[in-house]
């Protein structure tokens, strides 16, 4: 999300139309960025030695709207020519975002160019940065998806061993003599373990017709089917 250069002023957010942060090209085919971003998840943090942004920005002569959007990786520190790390990038964290149900992320305020402008190597051809960019997003977006689908399914399998083993009361129609049993014999418990059984296997069967139309978008050998399955995927 783009923030407007006066501090802590919240401008375009998922608005990426209204992007007003600034790529300028060098005489070296690099970019000097000069602008600011909110809420990027682990933005900045001290796990690796560097970390690789990618930006929307707009070069100067860019058309108006999404169409004048292009994309640029900006690393946090410089890389050499032989690969070693050189000097620090005009890029920072200025301040960590708080966001609802996110813990333990740092999730951040980036000041690109507070000084020279940061360094950045434009991705693919100008103005295609919004299309670039989706192609990510729509990667990131399936695998929360099959993440979701995951954690679903472990709660489910950790739900039915514990109602395996939980020893309370008599499930219903036994007669007085009969002994507590484990709660899975309860008809209520097996209602909800079979709801979750029910809406993880269909999480599963979304994913799995989500993923084959990706691929056919992909690498179907009839072109025009892969355009419209591209279309009715988005």
């Amino acid at each position: 999300m783009d923030r407007h250069d006066e501090p802590h002023r919240a401008q375009a957010g998922s608005d990426l139309a209204a992007v007003r942060t600034k790529a300028v090209k060098q005489g070296d085919g690099s970019y000097r960025i000069q602008g600011n971003k909110i809420f990027i998840t682990y933005g900045d943090h001290d796990y690796t030695e560097n970390i690789i942004h990618l930006v929307l920005a707009r070069t100067p002569d860019a058309p108006e709207g999404v169409k004048g959007i292009s994309l640029f990786v900006v690393p946090k520190v410089l890389v050499n020519d032989d690969g070693s790390l050189g000097a620090r990038n005009d890029v920072k964290c200025v301040s960590i975002e708080h966001k609802l149900g996110i813990h333990a992320s740092p999730t951040c305020v980036m000041a690109y160019g507070d000084k020279d402008g940061a360094v950045g190597y434009l991705v693919g051809e100008e103005n295609r940065g919004l299309e670039y960019m989706f192609i990510m997003m729509n990667l990131a977006r399936f695998s929360v998806g099959m993440e979701g689908v995951g954690i679903a399914e472990r709660a489910y399998q950790r739900a039915v061993a514990y109602a395996r083993d939980r020893v309370q009361g008599k499930a219903v129609g036994l007669d007085k003599a009969a002994k507590a049993g484990p709660i899975i014999e309860h008809p209520d418990v097996r209602r909800m373990l079979m709801t979750m059984r029910a809406h993880t296997e269909a999480l599963r069967a979304v994913a799995y017709v989500t993923a084959s139309a990706m691929d056919h978008a992909r690498r179907h050998k009839d072109r025009r089917r892969a355009r419209c399955t591209r279309r009715s995927s988005t």
